[in-house]
Protein backbone atom coordinates (compact mmCIF):
# COMPACT_ATOMS: atom_id res chain seq x y z
CA UNK A 1 0.00 0.00 0.00
CA UNK A 2 3.31 2.05 0.71
CA UNK A 3 4.26 2.02 -2.92
CA UNK A 4 0.65 3.46 -4.12
CA UNK A 5 0.76 6.05 -1.42
CA UNK A 6 4.45 7.02 -2.64
CA UNK A 7 2.75 6.79 -6.46
CA UNK A 8 -0.47 8.94 -6.32
CA UNK A 9 -0.28 10.66 -2.80
CA UNK A 10 -3.68 12.23 -2.34
CA UNK A 11 -5.07 10.89 -5.83
CA UNK A 12 -5.35 7.54 -3.99
CA UNK A 13 -8.60 6.72 -2.93
CA UNK A 14 -9.27 2.36 -2.05
CA UNK A 15 -12.48 2.19 -1.06
CA UNK A 16 -13.89 -1.34 0.45
CA UNK A 17 -17.63 -2.43 0.82
CA UNK A 18 -17.72 -3.72 4.16
CA UNK A 19 -17.00 -7.59 4.13
CA UNK A 20 -15.31 -7.42 0.75
CA UNK A 21 -11.68 -7.87 0.40
CA UNK A 22 -9.46 -5.90 -1.59
CA UNK A 23 -8.31 -7.13 -4.86
CA UNK A 24 -4.48 -7.72 -5.31
CA UNK A 25 -3.48 -4.90 -7.46
CA UNK A 26 -0.71 -6.60 -8.98
CA UNK A 27 -2.82 -8.73 -11.10
CA UNK A 28 -5.03 -5.78 -12.39
CA UNK A 29 -4.78 -6.37 -16.23
CA UNK A 30 -2.58 -2.94 -16.85
CA UNK A 31 0.27 -4.94 -14.23
CA UNK A 32 -0.11 -7.93 -16.63
CA UNK A 33 0.51 -5.99 -19.50
CA UNK A 34 2.86 -3.88 -18.64
CA UNK A 35 6.63 -5.26 -19.40
CA UNK A 36 8.79 -5.31 -16.16
CA UNK A 37 11.78 -3.26 -18.12
CA UNK A 38 11.37 -0.64 -20.76
CA UNK A 39 12.98 2.00 -22.07
CA UNK A 40 11.48 5.66 -22.21
CA UNK A 41 10.25 5.30 -26.13
CA UNK A 42 8.31 1.85 -25.27
CA UNK A 43 6.49 3.27 -22.18
CA UNK A 44 5.55 6.20 -24.20
CA UNK A 45 4.02 3.76 -27.15
CA UNK A 46 2.73 1.48 -24.32
CA UNK A 47 0.40 4.50 -22.55
CA UNK A 48 0.03 5.77 -25.75
CA UNK A 49 -2.24 2.29 -27.20
CA UNK A 50 -3.08 1.41 -23.28
CA UNK A 51 -5.56 4.81 -23.58
CA UNK A 52 -6.11 3.82 -27.45
CA UNK A 53 -4.79 6.97 -29.01
CA UNK A 54 -2.54 7.03 -32.50
CA UNK A 55 0.44 8.99 -32.25
CA UNK A 56 -1.04 12.25 -34.59
CA UNK A 57 -4.06 12.53 -31.70
CA UNK A 58 -1.20 11.92 -28.78
CA UNK A 59 0.73 15.09 -30.69
CA UNK A 60 -2.99 17.03 -30.89
CA UNK A 61 -3.48 16.18 -27.11
CA UNK A 62 0.10 17.29 -26.39
CA UNK A 63 -0.16 20.52 -27.42
CA UNK A 64 0.84 19.75 -31.23
CA UNK A 65 3.11 17.50 -31.07
CA UNK A 66 3.86 16.38 -34.77
CA UNK A 67 3.07 12.76 -35.52
CA UNK A 68 6.47 12.14 -36.41
CA UNK A 69 7.70 13.29 -33.26
CA UNK A 70 5.83 10.97 -31.54
CA UNK A 71 7.31 8.05 -33.68
CA UNK A 72 10.75 8.99 -33.41
CA UNK A 73 10.02 9.56 -29.20
CA UNK A 74 8.99 6.15 -29.29
CA UNK A 75 11.24 4.40 -31.40
CA UNK A 76 14.37 6.16 -29.17
CA UNK A 77 15.25 8.14 -32.20
CA UNK A 78 14.81 11.40 -30.37
CA UNK A 79 15.41 11.90 -26.80
CA UNK A 80 12.27 12.57 -24.55
CA UNK A 81 13.54 16.42 -23.26
CA UNK A 82 12.28 17.05 -19.49
CA UNK A 83 9.44 19.96 -20.73
CA UNK A 84 8.03 16.61 -22.51
CA UNK A 85 8.32 13.99 -19.79
CA UNK A 86 6.57 16.37 -17.31
CA UNK A 87 4.07 16.82 -20.20
CA UNK A 88 3.48 13.17 -20.72
CA UNK A 89 4.07 12.39 -17.19
CA UNK A 90 0.59 14.87 -16.32
CA UNK A 91 -1.32 13.21 -19.17
CA UNK A 92 -0.93 9.69 -18.50
CA UNK A 93 -1.42 10.15 -14.88
CA UNK A 94 2.33 8.15 -14.05
CA UNK A 95 5.44 8.98 -12.67
CA UNK A 96 7.96 11.31 -14.41
CA UNK A 97 10.39 8.38 -14.07
CA UNK A 98 8.74 6.22 -16.71
CA UNK A 99 9.45 8.71 -19.27
CA UNK A 100 13.45 9.27 -18.30
CA UNK A 101 15.86 7.46 -19.50
CA UNK A 102 19.41 6.96 -18.18
CA UNK A 103 21.35 9.90 -18.59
Amino acid sequence: MQCLRDEYGRRLILKCEWGERLSNLLDAPLYEREPKEMSPGACLRFFRQDKGLSQARLGQELGGVSRQNVSHMENSRRPINRQMTLRLSSFFGVSADKFLGAR
